[in-house]
């Protein structure tokens, strides 16, 4: 079962036409390298053990070896008897992987309604129909709302916004001065978060930063506060935030890098001096001195944002943050889009 469905190619130089070659390479980077154990990698895929034993097998017309072989599990392999990739799932970007392809959405099917009247006249809009197509076991788990996922720990997502930019919603029959004077509807996580730090005794000895505040404290969005957590277990997120967008940007930046801070002035200022924007502080921080900024940005939506989404960010930090060394950065997000985005037969 292993030589009839789970050996790759053969590529490269024993067959430089085969559908995984790119670049003269193979986009799956077979034959893989021979080792005697298993490691796993901190940024990618584990590497197999494959012993050296000199095992080979013919396969259409060429001798391979255990370098060949493709991931799999020989329970499911004997069970079902055909192609089935297995890998271990030991990062967030192989999580990310099976996400990917688990909801890139439904499946679909092209069909053709046949009438007994052939007409010799051809329409492609009236004979073929693009329709979703719902499967048996599918239709029954909706019927019965099982839940489709579950998340564990739950994630926070925590709000973004500049001094007074906070978004408000009302009715069409609101006044509009009541609303601006009511201090109670403008207050967001993150107002609260600077109350906090500033006048609550436990966060101001804890000096958190914002993404850490969650594990610490529940927010109640009845009262709009933070709380004190007894229970449970969460993780916070900062709302993301692109490069061209500014002083939102760089408050961002700055809240992942200043703890405990009490004011929107407050995290502008270091060591006495009050700077006039947030790009200022960062500068003054020292997060904007290399291109360590963009390369923790390019890293940070590697974990969940698809290739086309990395090319898109990449083209706009050319164009807004104007990168020390742009040629470095580009191999950078070459490499981690080769380690997460590996194709799979």
């Amino acid at each position: 079962m292993v030589v009839k469905h789970m050996l790759h190619g053969p590529c490269g130089e024993l067959n430089p036409q085969n559908v995984c070659m790119q670049n003269e390479k193979c986009k799956n980077h077979y034959p893989k390298n021979c080792c005697t154990e298993t490691t796993i990698c901190p940024d990618g895929y584990p590497i197999y053990r494959r012993r050296p034993d000199g095992q080979q097998v013919k396969v259409r017309g060429h001798m391979l070896d255990n370098r060949w072989i493709v991931p799999y599990n020989p329970y499911l392999l004997a069970m079902f008897d055909c192609h089935i990739n297995v890998e271990v799932c030991s990062t967030i970007k192989a999580v990310k992987y099976l996400y990917k392809y688990i909801y890139k959405g439904h499946d679909r099917i092209i069909y053709r309604l046949v009438t007994s009247e052939q007409s010799e006249e051809i329409d492609e809009i009236r004979q073929f129909q693009d329709a979703r197509w719902i499967s048996p076991p599918e239709a029954m788990w909706r019927i019965y709302r099982f839940a489709l996922y579950e998340m564990r720990p739950a994630v926070i997502s925590l709000h973004l916004h500049l001094e007074g930019q906070q978004t408000i919603n009302f009715r069409d029959y609101s006044n509009l001065q009541s609303i601006a004077d009511n201090g109670f509807i403008s207050r967001t996580m993150l107002t609260q978060f600077f109350w906090m730090n500033a006048n609550h005794e436990k966060a101001k000895q804890q000096k958190l930063l914002y993404v850490n505040f969650p594990k610490e404290y529940v927010w109640d969005n009845q009262s709009r506060s933070w709380h004190e957590r007894k229970q449970k277990e969460v993780i916070g997120r900062i709302i993301t935030a692109n490069p061209k967008e500014g002083e939102r940007y760089y408050l961002r930046l700055l809240l992942t890098h200043v703890p405990g801070p009490t004011s929107y002035v407050d995290i502008r200022t270091l060591q006495g001096v009050t700077y006039p924007s947030f790009r200022d502080a960062a500068m003054a921080y020292g997060l904007l001195e290399a291109n360590d900024s963009n390369e923790k940005c390019m890293e940070e939506a590697c974990a969940y944002r698809m290739p086309i989404s990395l090319r898109q960010l990449f083209a706009t930090i050319l164009v807004y943050c104007a990168p020390t060394d742009p040629a470095e950065l580009f191999n950078l997000k070459n490499i981690w889009s080769k380690t997460t985005f590996q194709s799979k037969n």
